[in-house]
């Protein structure tokens, strides 16, 4: 049994090759202002981190939990500055998960020890502080409460039928756009490249293709260094871009193509491995939904049953699962795992390739449980607006959700 609907060339390249619902698009746009992208975390024992407050019970301990509301503020950088303004480590400042950066996010932010001013930083609000004897990690927290509005939908009957529809299939959890960029979908090739150990193809796709919606700046500053113009570049490209830079002081300095590579920080260069992994767990994940429904598991099918990954077995039940390749994972048995293997031999990639990587790029393998499963899912439409509420479990993307409302086929168009 195939899959529904197939999905524009534009998904296919992140590995996203079908939709669940055969609905027309919606059109619509998502994130057009921060208060129409709401992200409140939900703690593991079911507490919501809403942004009118939260209480919890104190905790005599070294650390001190933060109640913070961003606005357009990337969770990364609000931890490296909240680390700098308190003279801290950054491993002295935790959070239990990224969040959106074009939206309204409440979030709990730990810090090592008690605090007593928290910095002025645009966009961000402190809701509440409790002394605590751990740091907040993704272990306490379940997932996410959306509240996320799209704007100006072209067809409203469309956009119905579809969240109707989504009451009752098997949406696959694929990882959303934002994993991969959309301006300047990437990501992952580089993880690709950085796993064949393909040094020439890494630099090639970071400076040679250029996306019609980057910068003029950027646009210049890439074509400078395809050419070779390795210190007219590194003076063109824009402050922000540090990977660029990076690469391009090491090259402008005589460094070889692998080791300017390695001078991009080892967090960025965890991103791109990382991209790679859930390029491949789409692909992984599109392949499965040609054989069947995402929530009938068939012989064969790795399921988890009571927290444990397991071959199915008829009449055994459980969650379907599909690999995120690394190393340490089992892969599925018979025409499923056959159909998987088919796949990652045509992306030219073995499980030995993930533990053959320098320097503390290793990766290593999980699962993933096949079907997205929204909690609270609620809608409502007023004129050419629609509201979709629901709750995810860490790791889930929102996006994958209105992905088949609005149907995207430029999704940086669409706010996604």
């Amino acid at each position: 049994m195939s899959p529904v609907l197939e999905a524009p060339p534009f998904d296919k390249s992140l590995g996203m090759y079908y939709y669940a619902t055969d609905t027309c698009p919606s059109g619509g746009v998502i994130k057009q202002s921060a208060e129409d992208f709401v992200v409140e975390e939900v703690l593991a024992d079911g507490t919501v981190v809403a942004l009118g407050g939260v209480e919890l019970r104190p905790r005599v301990g070294g650390w001190t939990w933060i109640h913070v509301v961003k606005r357009n503020v990337d969770t990364i950088r609000l931890v490296l500055r909240l680390a700098k303004a308190l003279g801290l480590g950054p491993r002295d400042v935790s959070v239990g998960g990224i969040k959106d950066t074009r939206a309204v996010a409440s979030q709990i932010v730990s810090v090592r020890g008690s605090v007593a001013d928290l910095p002025k930083i645009p966009g961000v609000e402190y809701l509440g502080a409790w002394p605590m004897d751990r740091p907040i990690s993704p272990a306490e927290i379940y997932g996410n409460r959306f509240t996320i509005v799209i704007r100006g939908v072209e067809r409203v009957d469309c956009a119905r039928e579809t969240l109707e529809l989504l009451k009752s299939v098997a949406v696959p959890n694929y990882y959303g756009y934002q994993r991969f960029g959309t301006i300047r979908p990437v990501t992952h090739l580089l993880g690709m490249a950085l796993l064949r150990k393909d040094p020439q193809a890494f630099f090639e796709i970071m400076f040679c293709r250029v996306f019609p919606h980057e910068s003029e700046a950027a646009k210049r500053a890439r074509e400078l260094a395809c050419r070779g113009e390795y210190q007219r570049a590194l003076e063109s490209f824009p402050k922000k871009l540090v990977e660029e830079r990076a690469l391009l002081r090491r090259l402008a300095a005589g460094y070889d193509m692998w080791n300017s590579i390695m001078a991009i920080p080892l967090q960025i260069l965890r991103i791109y491995v990382e991209a790679a992994q859930s390029y491949l767990y789409n692909r992984l994940l599109s392949a499965r939904m040609e054989l069947g429904p995402l929530d009938k598991p068939v012989e064969g099918d790795l399921v988890e049953v009571n927290g444990q990954v397991v071959y199915y077995t008829v009449g055994l039940g459980g969650e379907v699962v599909v690999p995120v390749p690394g190393a340490g994972v089992r892969m599925p048995r018979g025409r499923v795992g056959d159909a998987m293997l088919r796949v990652l031999k045509s992306e030219g990639v073995d499980a030995g390739m993930f533990l053959k990587m320098p320097r503390g790029l290793k990766a290593y393998g999980s699962y993933r449980r096949a079907r997205l499963r929204p909690g609270g899912y609620a809608y409502s439409v007023e004129g050419g607006d629609v509201t979709v509420r629901l709750v995810l479990p860490r790791g889930s993307y929102a996006t994958v959700f209105l992905r088949e409302v609005v149907k995207p086929s430029e999704p940086h168009r669409h706010g996604f």
